[in-house]
């Protein structure tokens, strides 16, 4: 799974306190803050930008699961080199798209990417994710063994009361 991020959309919302399209450092204070948060998603985020110099990807901001991709200045805007990656990728199921761009929502859409607007995709990363007994991921919260139910299995394990002390 990729997430594919449309990044002054993103910025654009007012979603994350701190970051705002007015500073000139916006797109590094995002990235930094995907960076952060990225190992709550356990997948690959690439966040693309209007308006670079000559374009292409960051080697400065790209790390920690987070790649920086710039459109080129003048040629291309973010929603074209969005949706041109999920025109060429070999599964665009396993994309996932966040924007709240209506009509970049609608292209990627019809190319066979998945949707995210920005406010799920800021819920989504900003919670941890665990593991059930059976591996599965889940956001429920894991249930806690009563007294009674402790009780026996420290009865199972032998386990006596100095070993609890």
């Amino acid at each position: 799974m990729e997430y594919l991020v449309d990044g002054h959309n993103l910025i654009g919302q007012e979603l994350i306190p701190g970051i705002d399209l007015d500073q000139e450092d916006d797109e590094e204070r995002l990235v930094r803050w995907l960076r952060a948060r990225q190992p709550n998603l356990r997948a690959k985020i690439t966040v693309v930008f209007d308006g670079g110099i000559p374009g292409g990807t960051s080697l400065a901001l790209s790390g920690g699961g987070v790649t920086a991709v710039f459109a080129a200045q003048r040629r291309r805007k973010a929603d074209d080199v969005i949706l041109g990656r999920v025109q060429k990728a070999s599964r665009p199921t396993q994309i996932v798209v966040v924007t709240n761009d209506w009509e970049l929502r609608q292209a990627v859409g019809r190319a066979g990417a998945q949707l995210m607007r920005a406010d799920e995709f800021l819920r989504k990363i900003q919670r941890p994710r665990q593991m059930d007994a059976a591996g599965d991921e889940s956001f429920k919260e894991k249930p806690r063994l009563s007294g009674r139910e402790l009780e026996e299995w420290m009865q199972i394990f032998g386990a006596d009361d100095e070993d609890m002390k």
